[in-house]
């Protein structure tokens, strides 16, 4: 079960460390997402440093606060699934006979273009070893956020929303006067902030909208009445925040990110609501309506029909089906060895179907192109990945239960869900886990979301 106990610091997560972190995440977005293989190497690299800074401080113990804090209080199925890129590297870099290599299912075909007698199990093993290393930036990121201090973790929410905010303003700009803000991609037409389409822009964007209103919620006055006039304010600027990173995602032209975006926060708002006093909630109902028609107001409901026109959804829908149906071919075709991490754009050509024309590079669909590169492997971890997510919302099912509606019946880790939510549901028709920024993202929400219960708060009575 879940670790349900008073944590003052779980402290693996040193000062150094986590504003290592802190920069990791402000530079992902920064080039195309950090889709570009000099920024990549660059969060690689710096992820190095914050693991191996982590490493030292478990090792050492140096952690005043809490000197027993260490990585034995992850439960085993959690390092299962932090040394699962290990397995990955060692079930598909592992040399094999080409005798043997040839009979593994998919393989044939490559095998007699071959000569080397040893063959790792990947087709494309350069691919793979460049795929498995940009694991790196989302082992450092999960590991911060599951091991730094409640303290640390009180100041991420707002550095990541601040961060989605400067996106969001800048892809707003560049729906005005400020074309040279697209740095080269003006083709791209819509916003897109940083990254290189507006999908990926929106996602990342939806991950955090939760998040905003965790710190609106968190900010509000009825939490802290000793310093009302500075929770207002607070509680202001936050609004504010939210207001325009969801006017950036209305007005981003990416509809999976729109339906995402506002899914995840109707069900934040919920959730905020839940654990407000009954006399606070009508304030809340209502800024929740002006947040809406503000954000509508802005974009322009004729804009946000237009982009769901029934003749372009049924070509951007077709389009996207028949790559899914081809992919799937591939995923059975290389069962359940897996084609290996990165070879998708490698392998798909001999399975694309006639109306697919030019250079797929992606399944636009996350799933499917993993479970053509990693196989069994990949049905293992998201599994590992479903216990781990079911028995922690179990454990704050059960502590909210147990504790009663109020200020600790909404903790972060249920925001940080909804956060996730949003990708994973993206996922299902964009590659958005293959952008390390939005990726990065998701492993730090995961982290967050899997950390031991808080009890310290205590709950305001409902009015």
């Amino acid at each position: 079960m879940a670790i349900s106990v008073v944590v003052k610091n779980t402290g693996l997560s040193g000062p150094v460390a986590f504003g290592a972190a802190l920069l990791l995440f402000a530079l992902a977005p920064i080039i195309r997402g950090g889709n570009r293989h000099i920024a990549l190497i660059g969060l690689e690299w710096l992820s190095i440093l914050i693991l191996w800074l982590l490493a030292l401080t478990w090792l050492q113990k140096v952690d005043p606060e809490d000197p027993q804090a260490t990585f034995t209080l992850f439960p085993l199925l959690e390092w299962l699934l932090v040394i699962s890129p290990l397995f990955a590297a060692l079930l598909q870099l592992t040399p094999l006979p080409v005798a043997l290599w040839s009979t593994l299912p998919g393989h044939a075909l490559y095998g007699q273009l071959l000569s080397p007698q040893w063959l790792a199990l990947s087709v494309t093993p350069d691919a793979t070893r460049a795929s498995l290393m940009a694991g790196i930036p989302l082992l450092a990121a999960f590991l911060v956020a599951r091991t730094s201090s409640q303290k640390q973790m009180a100041l991420l929410p707002p550095v990541l929303v601040l961060i989605a905010f400067v996106q969001a303003v800048w892809g707003l700009l560049q729906a005005g006067p400020f074309k040279s803000l697209y740095f080269g991609a003006e083709f791209a037409g819509s916003l897109i902030g940083s990254f290189a389409n507006s999908n990926h822009f929106a996602n990342y964007i939806a991950m955090t909208l939760p998040l905003a209103i965790f710190l609106v919620w968190r900010s509000a006055p009825h939490r802290r009445a000793e310093s009302q006039q500075r929770s207002q304010l607070a509680a202001v600027f936050w609004l504010v925040v939210l207001l325009v990173l969801v006017t950036a995602v209305l007005a981003s032209g990416s509809r999976t990110g729109a339906l995402t975006g506002m899914m995840v926060t109707f069900f934040a708002l919920l959730l905020a609501l839940s654990a407000v006093s009954k006399t606070s909630r009508k304030w809340y109902a209502i800024g929740a309506v002006v947040l809406v028609v503000a954000g509508l107001v802005v974009v322009g409901v004729n804009t946000l029909v237009a982009r769901f026109d029934a003749d372009r959804l049924g070509v951007d829908g077709n389009f996207r089906w028949m790559l899914v149906t081809s992919s799937w071919q591939a995923a059975l075709a290389f069962w359940p060895t897996g084609s290996g991490a990165g070879s998708y754009s490698a392998v798909f050509p001999a399975f694309e179907s006639p109306g697919v024309r030019g250079f797929v590079e992606h399944a636009h669909n996350d799933y499917v192109e993993l479970l053509i590169e990693f196989g069994f492997l990949f049905v293992l971890v998201v599994a590992l990945i479903a216990v781990l997510a079911v028995r922690q919302a179990w454990s704050l099912w059960r502590h909210i239960n147990r504790g009663g509606r109020g200020a600790d019946a909404a903790p972060l880790q249920l925001f940080c869900a909804l956060g996730l939510l949003a990708i994973f549901l993206h996922s299902w028709v964009d590659f958005n886990l293959r952008i390390p920024a939005n990726a990065i993202l998701c492993a730090c929400l995961f982290g967050a979301f899997l950390r031991p219960i808080h009890l310290g708060n205590k709950s305001p009575a409902n009015d």
